[in-house]
């Protein structure tokens, strides 16, 4: 999806919150923020791998993309650029291979370019010497080039590729003390990562993922299809949504506003779908709404139900008309994170939604 698409919802939800009283406009806004840092503002996160020539490019790129990346011989192909390297209909992400014997002076040139999100400091198993001491070097010297990011610095992450020591917790604990050794990238340090985990691979996009901005973590989710990163980028959007949602449905306009609350939700379950890995359809947002139940005439009557069955009790009306709209929102959302993002079935999906609809708790979660 390219962020256009998202361009004219956010356009036209700007235009709404203008026209709603100014106590609602502050808090709508601010819950706008987190959908226009996802959507408007996604780009492919840029990661810097640094280390030991020779290894480290393959592993890592395998363990994101849980599929081989590069064919035999392609491992050490580096001109000390940034390369592009994506998954077909999921994502992309910048890799600057920095390693030696790349020169420094043009590594800072495209760092100054074009700043990262993260170094990665992958070694194999293997003994510590010269060569090692020498990449330690090359990496503290990277390190300075790259300007703070809103107040953020790059960090840097060790990554212990697979090997045959037979003890790999004792290999990694080595590694994370050698990097240690330098103040310089001790400052910088988040943790070591060993690879030859079954489950390394999911663990590393999401230490990885912690690492970046916000306009970085939805490509890191889909391109990795890790679902816990995926379930927590959907979070967002589904609070967001469901915040905005409640406050449309407390304004004193009948009928009015619901196409704006239906258009909402659809809005919300393409955004997942695309948060997923698949491509983002407003039709089949609105198929999925129509077969879980979360369907127009159903809505319709719930809400304006709400409104005839309250009216008698002044000031308390819209409140719950308000908070009928909020939960409905918050329904279709978790059971569009089941369906797309979890693997369940349609059925179990309409089971979920009809659950949460019921939960008088769930906007409390």
């Amino acid at each position: 999806m390219k962020p256009s698409t998202f361009l004219p919802l956010y356009e036209k939800l700007e235009a709404l919150v203008n026209r709603l009283p100014q106590g609602l406009q502050t808090p709508i806004l601010r819950e706008i923020t987190p959908i226009k840092t996802l959507f408007l503002m996604q780009r492919p996160p840029r990661i810097v791998l640094v280390g030991p020539n020779g290894a480290g490019k393959a592993e890592l790129l395998a363990a994101l993309f849980g599929a081989e990346v590069f064919r035999p011989g392609e491992e050490n192909l580096s001109d000390g650029h940034w390369q592009t390297i994506g998954r077909a209909g999921r994502g992309s992400l910048r890799l600057l291979d920095a390693r030696r014997p790349i020169s420094l002076p043009l590594l800072r040139d495209t760092l100054t370019q074009e700043a990262p999100d993260l170094f990665v400091f992958a070694r194999p198993v293997g003994p510590i010497d010269d060569t090692l001491a020498a990449d330690l070097d090359h990496t503290t010297q990277l390190l300075p080039v790259v300007t703070p990011r809103e107040g953020a610095t790059p960090k840097l992450l060790g990554l212990l590729l697979p090997g045959t020591s037979s003890d790999t917790e004792a290999a990694r604990q080595e590694l994370h003390a050698v990097l240690h050794t330098r103040p310089e990238l001790s400052a910088r340090m988040v943790g070591t990562l060993a690879l030859s985990a079954d489950a390394a691979g999911q663990r590393l996009a999401e230490l990885i993922a912690i690492e970046l901005p916000g306009e970085a973590q939805l490509e890191m989710a889909r391109l990795s299809g890790n679902r816990v990163l995926q379930k927590q980028i959907a979070q967002v959007i589904i609070k967001s949504i469901t915040a905005i949602c409640t406050a449309i449905g407390t304004q004193p306009i009948p009928l009015a506003d619901f196409p704006v609350l239906t258009s909402l939700q659809a809005t919300m379950v393409a955004g997942i779908m695309h948060i997923s890995g698949r491509e983002m359809s407003a039709k089949l947002a609105a198929e999925f709404m129509t077969a879980v139940g979360a369907n127009v005439g159903l809505g319709l009557a719930l809400r304006e139900g709400t409104r005839a069955a309250m009216k008698f009790l002044p000031g308390w009306g819209n409140a719950i008309s308000g908070a009928v709209a909020g939960a409905g929102t918050y329904s279709v959302g978790h059971a569009a994170v089941a369906y797309f993002i979890e693997g369940v079935s349609l059925q179990d999906a309409r089971g979920i939604f009809r659950k949460r609809k019921k939960d008088p708790k769930l906007l409390k979660e």
